[in-house]
């Protein structure tokens, strides 16, 4: 059985304000949730349940992480810990990208091709340029 020292988990929870990692998993939640609600207005397919249950999922996402990364730390396992941080760092990265595809900010086509969300305006803008060749 794993005893945790409290004091030490105490202190795991105080350092979590100035960790680089998790202030910059932070941003990109408040960028992604910023990101949709700007996608909400400007493609006029804002609905409340849809973004309410988002802002639901963003808060587990961020206590899920805020109470595992020190509990992680504390077994020893800081380089899980990290990776699990650089995992949802990316997971929210990805979400922006295709956030601000879908409002219409350029976006390098072989990243395009590689979002499911933005295939559909990648094949769109190919068959214009198709037709426009003909």
């Amino acid at each position: 059985m794993v005893i945790i020292d409290n004091g030490k988990l105490l202190i795991e929870f105080k350092n979590l304000i100035s960790n680089g990692y998790m202030q910059l998993f932070l941003w990109m939640v408040l960028g992604d949730i910023a990101t949709g609600i700007c996608k909400g207005f400007f493609i006029k397919d804002s609905n409340s349940t849809k973004g309410l249950l988002g802002i639901v999922k963003h808060m587990l996402v961020v206590c899920l992480v805020i109470v595992a990364y020190p509990y992680l730390k504390i077994m020893g396992l800081e380089n899980i810990a990290t990776a699990f941080v650089f995992f949802y760092i990316a997971v929210y990265g990805i979400s922006i990208v295709e956030n601000l595809g879908q409002l219409g900010v350029p976006i390098p086509k072989w990243v395009k091709e590689r979002l499911t969300k933005l295939k559909d305006t990648s094949d769109s803008e190919s068959n214009k340029e198709d037709e426009k060749n003909v």
